[in-house]
């Protein structure tokens, strides 16, 4: 009689153990179109038992990168703040420049990440801060327009200049208070 419950119980761990090793990679897993349906399940799990935010290790694989720009005006050339900031850092490294483009870098991150999750704008707290980054650059009763582009390629020193790679863009206008995705 011992041995069988013996036998269930080593099966209902095994099972237990492979589900929660199945949730975990699934968690781990970067963004893809399948994210929405199981991401609140995953989320509910993973956020219950164990909250860490793993994407402090791994915020993006080495063979994509993203780029902000903006413009003030639909009549103005795209303005690219991290290159300018990332250019004023390497002349004079003692500045506060390179810490500031984490930021940037974080805001665009976060969210051509919650677009690919289909978030609501009110849902995406990083908007608002894109928004008064905005306001500074080009006056209160201006209208930016917004780019943020994923480059996927092998070769990341090439990310930016060679014409054979995979790009996602996401573009949207930004007014006020209020936000149009295009």
């Amino acid at each position: 009689m011992k041995m069988p419950l013996l036998h269930l119980l080593k099966l209902t761990m095994l099972s237990a153990l492979i589900a929660h090793l199945g949730i975990h990679a699934l968690y781990l897993a970067p963004n893809n179109p399948a994210t929405p349906q199981y991401m609140s399940f995953v989320d509910t799990y993973m956020g219950t038992f164990f909250t860490q935010n793993w994407h402090l290790f791994a915020p993006e694989p080495a063979t994509a990168s993203l780029q902000l720009s903006y413009r003030c005006d639909s009549l103005q050339a795209w303005k690219f703040p991290l290159s300018d900031m990332l250019e004023a850092h390497k002349s004079l490294p003692v500045t506060a420049k390179g810490k500031q483009s984490y930021v940037l870098q974080h805001l665009a991150r976060e969210i051509f990440n919650s677009k690919i999750l289909k978030k609501t704008d009110a849902a995406m707290d990083e908007l608002h801060i894109l928004q008064r980054y905005l306001q500074d650059q080009c006056g209160e009763q201006a209208a930016a327009e917004v780019r943020i582009q994923r480059v996927f390629t092998q070769d990341y020193s090439k990310r930016f200049s060679n014409t054979e790679v995979r790009t996602e863009t996401f573009t949207f206008g930004i007014k006020q208070e209020s936000f149009a995705w295009n």
